[in-house]
C-alpha cells in the first residue's frame, strides 16, 4: 500500500500540487487522470523521490520513504528513452540489474516477458529495428524486469494499439495481483475506464475526485423514449423501486429515471404506452468529470 498524505509542491506563484492525498492499494491499479496542466506528472516524480514536495508524505506501508527506498520502484516516464543500437534483451537485462537483482533473474525475467508481450522472435534484434508499438512494449518489459515493489508509469496508454494495449494490461493486472501497487498517470479517460481498478481525478494540482471505478461511475439510469412524456412521469413516478424521473431532452420525448433493477424498470416501462425506445444508461467517468478539467 502507497499512501499519499498532504502533497503540496509549489515554485514561485504556481502551484503545482494542493494537499494531495490517496492511497494506491496493493493488489490493484490506479489511474491518476488529468490534462497536462493538472499536475500528474509532477505527482508521478514526487512519488519516485524526484522531486521533493514542500509539504506532505509519501508512504509504503507505513515507511516513510526516502530515494533508496525506491531502489526497487518501476518507473517508466513520460519521456521514453532507450538505446536503439543495444540489442532489446540486452537493454532489458541491463536495466534490471540496475535495481540490484542477479544477472541470472534478470535474463530470466527478460526472456519470459518478451515471451508474454509477443515478442521473443525480436529479444536479439537492436532497439531500432523495432516499431513504435513494439518499442512501446519493451518500455513495459523493462520497467517489470526487475520485479519491482511498486509500479508507476507516467503517460500509460502512449504508443500501445490494441494488441499491445492487452498484451500490456495483462501483465500489469498480474503484477498487481500478487500483491504490488500499480500507478497509471494518463489522460486517456477511456483506457483508464477499462482498465483500472480505482481512480484519482486532479485538476489544476488538487484532487476532484477519487475512489473506485465502479463507484466513481456511479448509478445506472434508463432511459424511456415515447410519444408523450408528461402523463408518463407521472405513471413513473406513481411505481414503487422507481425515482428520479425526469425529462432530458428538450421535445419532451425521453424521460431518465433510477430503478432498484433492469427487471423493475423494464416492467414498468412495459405497462407505458407509446414506448418507442427504451436504454439502460451508465455515463462514462469522461462524461462526468472531463468537461470541469
Amino acid at each position: 500500500m502507497l499512501t499519499l498524505k498532504e502533497i503540496s509542491l509549489r515554485q514561485g506563484k504556481r502551484t503545482y500540487l494542493d494537499e494531495v492525498s490517496f492511497t494506491a492499494k496493493a493488489g490493484r491499479i490506479t489511474a491518476v487522470i488529468g490534462t497536462r496542466s493538472a499536475g500528474r506528472t509532477e505527482l508521478v516524480r514526487v512519488i519516485m523521490g524526484l522531486i521533493s514536495p514542500d509539504e506532505g508524505t509519501v508512504k509504503l506501508e507505513g515507511h516513510e520513504l526516502d530515494f533508496g527506498d525506491r531502489q526497487n520502484f518501476g518507473y517508466l516516464p513520460g519521456e521514453r528513452g532507450g538505446y536503439p543500437n543495444m540489442r532489446v534483451i540486452d537493454q532489458i537485462v541491463y536495466l534490471a540489474r540496475l535495481h540490484g537483482i542477479t544477472l541470472g533473474a534478470a535474463e530470466r525475467n527478460a526472456l519470459t516477458l518478451l515471451s508474454r508481450l509477443e515478442l521473443a522472435d525480436r529479444g536479439y534484434a537492436p532497439l531500432k529495428n523495432l516499431s513504435g508499438t513494439e518499442i512501446a512494449r519493451v518500455d513495459i518489459a523493462a520497467t517489470l524486469a526487475a520485479d519491482p515493489d511498486v509500479v508507476v508509469i507516467d503517460d500509460a496508454f502512449a504508443g500501445l494499439d490494441t494488441r499491445s494495449m492487452e498484451l500490456v494490461m495483462s501483465l500489469l493486472k498480474a503484477h498487481a495481483a500478487s500483491g504490488v501497487p500499480v500507478i497509471l498517470a494518463t489522460d486517456d479517460w477511456e483506457s483508464a475506464q477499462k482498465h483500472a481498478d480505482d481512480v484519482v481525478v486532479l485538476r489544476q494540482g488538487r484532487i476532484i475526485a477519487k475512489g473506485s471505478v465502479s463507484d466513481l461511475l456511479g448509478d445506472t439510469r434508463y432511459q424511456v423514449e415515447l410519444a408523450e412524456a408528461d402523463a408518463a412521469v407521472h405513471a413513473l413516478a406513481g411505481h414503487d423501486g422507481i425515482s428520479d424521473v425526469e425529462v432530458v431532452d428538450s421535445h419532451g420525448n425521453v424521460i431518465s429515471f433510477r430503478a432498484e433493477d433492469a427487471m423493475a424498470a423494464a416492467l414498468t416501462v412495459s405497462r407505458l404506452g407509446g414506448v418507442t425506445g427504451f436504454d439502460r444508461v451508465r455515463p462514462t467517468l469522461a462524461e462526468q468529470y472531463k468537461e470541469v478539467l
